[in-house]
C-alpha cells in the first residue's frame, strides 16, 4: 500500500500538500506553483512580516549586544553568540527564496523535476521513485523533530530557570533569562511583565525561524535527491536502450532522447546550485565558527542550559554531515558517467552517429562537483576540515580561558 501510495501524482500526496502550506506560510514559497489554490491575505501577512523583520531582528539583536555587553554575564554572551549567527541563517534561507533560480526551480518541479511527472514507465523509474520519496520523507522528519526540540528548548528552559531563580532576579543579581535579546526601549531583564510580552513575541519570532530553516533545508534535499535520482535513470537509460539489432535512424532518436534529457539534468543542477550555493555556504561558515563556540558552552555553560547546546549541536552537525554526503552522492554519481557512455557500442554506429556520440561523450566528462557561494566545492572534504577546524578553535578556546583564569 506504502508503495502504491508513492508512485501516486505529488500533488495527491499529504506530504507535499503539507510541504508547500508551510513553505507559503513562511515565504519560501506559493501554493499556486504547485497547482493549489491561490493563497489567502493570512499566508500574505504573513510572509509581509518575515520579509520586513527577519532583517531588523538581526540588527536588534547587535544593537542590543552593542549596549549591552558590558553587563551580560558568560550565559547571556552564550546565548546571544549561538542565537545570532542562525539569525543569520534564517535570514539567507528567506532571501535565497526570492532568487529567480529558486522560483524557477519550485515552479518546475511538480511538472519536470520530480521524477513521477507523468512519464513513469519503467520499472527501474519507480524503484528510484520510491527510494527517494522515502528518503525525503526521513530527511524531513529528522529535520522537522530536531528543529522542532530546538525551538521547545529555547522557548522553555528560559521559562524554567526564570521560575527556579526568581529570588536572585528580585535581588537584581540575576537577569531574566530569554532566548533572543532584541534591543527595546523598555526594560525586560528585571520587569516579569515587559518580559513576558518580549518572550511571547520571541516564541513566534523563534517558531517562524525553525519552520523557515527546516522547510528551506527539506526542499534544498528534495531537489538534490531528484537530481540523483535523474542521474541514476539516465545511466540506466545509456546502459540499456541500445540493444544489438537496432537501425541507424533508432539508434540516432536514443542519442538525441539522453543527450537532451542530459542538458535537462544539467540545467537543473545549475539552478540548484543557484538558489541553494548561498544557503550551502552560510551552512559551512556557520559550522565553522558557531560548532566550537557550541561545544564550549556544553563544557563550561551553567547546567540548566546544557541542553540547548547540545540540541543545537545535533541539528546544525548533524546538518552539516548529511548535506555533505548528499552533495558529494552527485559527484560519485556522475564521475562515471563518462564512462558509461563509453561502454555503447559505438564501434558499430554509423558516421554521423558517431559523431553524435563523440559531442555526447565530450559534454559528460566533467563530473557535476557542487560550486556553493564564493567558489566553495562542497563535500564530504570540506565537512571533515570544518569538524578538525571545529575541535581546533574549541581547543584554542578553551586554552585562552584557561590563561585569562
Amino acid at each position: 500500500m506504502a508503495a502504491q501510495y508513492y508512485l501516486q501524482p505529488p500533488r495527491e500526496q499529504i506530504f507535499y500538500k503539507v510541504l508547500v502550506v508551510l513553505a507559503n506560510l513562511t515565504a519560501l514559497g506559493n501554493k499556486s506553483w504547485w497547482g493549489y489554490t491561490v493563497p489567502n491575505i493570512y499566508y500574505r501577512l504573513n510572509n509581509l512580516i518575515i520579509i520586513i523583520f527577519a532583517p531588523s531582528l538581526l540588527i536588534s539583536q547587535l544593537i542590543y549586544l552593542y549596549v549591552n555587553f558590558n553587563d551580560l554575564s558568560f550565559d547571556t554572551l552564550g546565548i546571544i553568540f549561538s542565537i545570532i549567527p542562525v539569525t543569520c541563517l534564517a535570514n539567507v534561507n528567506v532571501y535565497s527564496a526570492k532568487f529567480s533560480y529558486y522560483k524557477t526551480l519550485m515552479k518546475d518541479f511538480m511538472c519536470k523535476i520530480h521524477l513521477n511527472n507523468g512519464k513513469t514507465e519503467s520499472a527501474f523509474t519507480k524503484k528510484k521513485i520510491l527510494i527517494i520519496e522515502r528518503l525525503s520523507r526521513w530527511t524531513a522528519y529528522y529535520l522537522i523533530f530536531f528543529f522542532s526540540m530546538n525551538w521547545v528548548t529555547w522557548i522553555w528552559i528560559p521559562v524554567f530557570n526564570n521560575i527556579n531563580n526568581m529570588e536572585a532576579i528580585q535581588n537584581r543579581t540575576m537577569k531574566l533569562q530569554t532566548c533572543l535579546y532584541l534591543w527595546v526601549p523598555f526594560d525586560y531583564s528585571y520587569n516579569y511583565q515587559n518580559w513576558v510580552i518580549v518572550h511571547i513575541i520571541n516564541t513566534y519570532v523563534v517558531g517562524m525561524g525553525v519552520t523557515v530553516m527546516m522547510i528551506f533545508h527539506t526542499l534544498n534535499y528534495i531537489f538534490m535527491y531528484h537530481l540523483i535520482g535523474h542521474i541514476q535513470i539516465l545511466k540506466h537509460k545509456i546502459r540499456c536502450q541500445f540493444p544489438k539489432n537496432i537501425t541507424n535512424a533508432e539508434v540516432k532518436d536514443v542519442l538525441i532522447e539522453v543527450m537532451k534529457y542530459h542538458a535537462f539534468i544539467i540545467r537543473v543542477f545549475k539552478d540548484v546550485q543557484s538558489a541553494f550555493g548561498v544557503n550551502v555556504a552560510t551552512n559551512y561558515l556557520h559550522n565553522l565558527v558557531g560548532d566550537s563556540l557550541m561545544m564550549y558552552q556544553i563544557m563550561y555553560a551553567s547546567k540548566e542550559n546544557i541542553l540547548l547546546y547540545v540540541v543545537m549541536v545535533t541539528v546544525y552537525m548533524g546538518g552539516l554531515i548529511l548535506m555533505s554526503f548528499v552533495l558529494e552522492e552527485i559527484r560519485r554519481q556522475t564521475e562515471d558517467l563518462a564512462d558509461v557512455v563509453y561502454s555503447m557500442r559505438w564501434e558499430t554506429m554509423s558516421i554521423s552517429n558517431q559523431k553524435i556520440f563523440l559531442l555526447f561523450l565530450q559534454r559528460v566528462q566533467p563530473a557535476m562537483e557542487f560550486t556553493a557561494l564564493g567558489g566553495l566545492k562542497a563535500g564530504v572534504k570540506p565537512m571533515i576540515s570544518i569538524i578538525k577546524t571545529t575541535f581546533s578553535y574549541y581547543v584554542m578556546l578553551e586554552t585562552t580561558m584557561a590563561e585569562k583564569s
